[in-house]
């Protein structure tokens, strides 16, 4: 198991977070998440009475949702079971997180629970899974598969009833030792499906051939597709960017397209489709004594969407889908093939901007911190070293936002950070230093750390500390209090500040340290902030002028103690520049 070491590698992962290592660990490499702390800091529960929900996680962007169970093994061995009632723990789960009344849910999961029936019932999730994970090996315990079966379909039940007219899809998955090495191997861009195949084809095609790659060019049947992605699942996309986005109503639009065109006219859909490229270990050609052709290993690296909603047809007609199978052994080509490949399909609103002036000269200012990696939206085909701070671009958009003043944007509206002209301009201006985005994005790494601080804490917290995490649990609590340390900073620094854009640490060089000079703000402002700041909160964060005024009574209540607090916030005071 290769992703074992690069696993007990993961120090950011396994000292913070415990048994929740693995899931976080498992998260990150299917979704590929840059910034996985920041959201830890939202998806992972508190432990204690949470249901059997370690963590709930909710993407709206990409409509995706995972409810988690998770075990982890000290010292495992080959022959180990992995514990049967876990799985049947995922019962109890999905009992709460479709729950009638939110209200009633216990505190430690209600907000993810919110927001993950907020996301169904405006058609922003179409894809639940239900995942127990483990460091045990899957074959070992039948009994799970069993379990997973029997809660997927009770599950199904229970949304149904919640939610009738949405269509949501519900899926129940062991994320066991198998699933987690092929999902590290996808992210290395192998080929996860290694078997030797049969293809069925009009029995007309040709072939290309380049300096490093071959090429077979011919059609499918849209049944033999349908076949592969009902025995592969997703590991036949092991290699693309993206696997099946479904087809509910608000997204994904182009899929239902697809599904109506093979259902309505599959005799046009070959001439309708754009096609599918695949990579392949190789392949053997039809030829003289060969009527058919064959391939060894397949993941599909362009056309997720299009197999996927094939695959959705529940009686499906004889149709060719064009495609094309491409055998290379250079990984720079194969990085440069499946990226070229994707480039029509959906585009981030952060690729758009990559190339911009703004970007290419921050990138420029990040080089000379080796330590830290800032994409400025460019996603490469080099993932970077796990040994780097990754600074997402979103989060680093959301908190700069947050910071000079729109915390309501910041959180209800990510993408649109990126992709609406006025927003981007105003977030990142020509004034904007690859030292500020430290700056911001250091503070909100430390509304995290602090959060799990306090988590980790469970029943130690003081009453103080109580009232703290029970603001920090809130929907958009990490915005609205990092607009509200913002507000505070010419109180903590004791002077004038004439332009916020130009604060910046002295030093950079040890992110870490950083985090933790920002802890000695955040202990001195919060306990003063969370009761006049969780009454913007109730359904969200939704108010402009409720957060500032919130944010006005934390500053007349910092500023009336700031002298007394100065000593405790010198080290802060004096690594900073304003």
């Amino acid at each position: 198991m290769n992703y074992i070491a690069d696993f007990q590698a993961r120090s950011d992962l396994t000292a913070q977070y415990g048994n929740n290592a693995l899931l976080l660990y498992a998260l990150q490499l299917r979704f590929e998440i840059s910034d996985i702390i920041s959201v830890a800091s939202d998806a992972l529960t508190d432990g204690g009475n949470d249901k059997k929900c370690d963590l709930i996680y909710v993407d709206q962007d990409t409509g995706v949702a995972v409810v988690a169970q998770g075990y982890m093994k000290q010292t495992p061995k080959e022959a180990d079971l992995a514990p049967g009632n876990k799985a049947s723990d995922l019962n109890t789960a999905a009992t709460w997180v479709f729950a009638q009344n939110p209200d009633e849910v216990p505190e430690q999961i209600r907000e993810q629970v919110r927001l993950l029936q907020s996301s169904i019932e405006n058609n922003f999730v179409s894809t639940i899974y239900f995942w127990y994970v483990h460091n045990l090996n899957e074959q070992n315990n039948p009994q799970i598969k069993e379990e997973l079966t029997a809660m997927q379909a009770s599950a199904r039940a229970l949304l149904k009833t919640l939610f009738p007219k949405n269509e949501v899809e519900i899926f129940a998955v062991e994320v066991g030792n198998e699933t987690i090495e092929k999902w590290y191997n996808a992210a290395s861009k192998q080929i996860t499906v290694t078997d030797t195949l049969d293809v069925e084809t009009p029995k007309v095609g040709f072939e290309l051939t380049g300096d490093k790659w071959r090429a077979y060019v011919t059609a499918v049947s849209a049944k033999w597709l349908q076949q592969k992605y009902a025995t592969y699942k997703d590991d036949i996309f092991s290699g693309n960017p993206r696997t099946y986005l479904g087809s509910g109503k608000k997204k994904n639009k182009i899929n239902l397209g697809i599904m109506e065109t093979i259902d309505q006219q599959p005799g046009n859909f070959w001439a309708y489709n754009n096609g599918i490229t695949a990579l392949v270990n190789d392949y053997e050609a039809p030829h003289e004594g060969k009527d058919d052709l064959s391939i060894s290993g397949i993941t599909i690296i362009n056309g997720a969407q299009t197999t996927g909603a094939i695959s959705s047809v529940e009686t499906l007609m004889d149709a060719w889908v064009p495609i094309r199978f491409i055998v290379c052994n250079d990984a720079n080509i194969i990085d440069d093939i499946i990226n070229n490949n994707n480039k029509q399909n959906e585009i981030l609103p952060s690729d758009l901007r990559s190339n911009d002036k703004t970007q290419n000269r921050l990138r420029a200012e990040f080089a000379p911190y080796t330590k830290l990696y800032y994409s400025g939206g460019r996603r490469g085909n080099v993932r970077p070293s796990r040994s780097k701070e990754i600074l997402d671009p979103y989060v680093v958009a959301q908190a700069l936002l947050a910071f000079h003043g729109d915390c309501v944007t910041a959180y209800n509206s990510k993408n649109d950070l990126w992709s609406n002209d006025h927003l981007y301009s105003s977030i990142f201006p020509e004034n904007l230093t690859a030292e500020h985005i430290i700056f911001t994005y250091a503070l909100a790494r430390s509304i995290d750390s602090y959060k799990l601080e306090l988590q980790q804490k469970a029943d130690n917290r003081t009453d103080s500390e109580e009232k703290q995490h029970k603001y920090l649990s809130k929907r958009g609590s990490k915005m609205l209090f990092l607009y509200t340390v913002s507000r505070c900073m010419e109180g903590v620094i004791g002077k004038k500040i004439r332009d916020n854009w130009a604060i910046v640490f002295k030093s950079n060089s040890d992110f870490e340290a950083l985090v933790r000079l920002w802890k000695t703000v955040i202990k001195s402002i919060l306990p003063m902030a969370c009761s006049p700041l969780e009454s913007v909160l109730r359904d969200g964060l939704k108010s402009k002028e409720s957060s500032e005024n919130a944010a006005d009574t934390v500053v007349g209540l910092f500023t009336s103690v700031q002298d007394m607090l100065q000593p405790q916030l010198k080290p802060f005071t004096d690594a900073v520049e304003a």
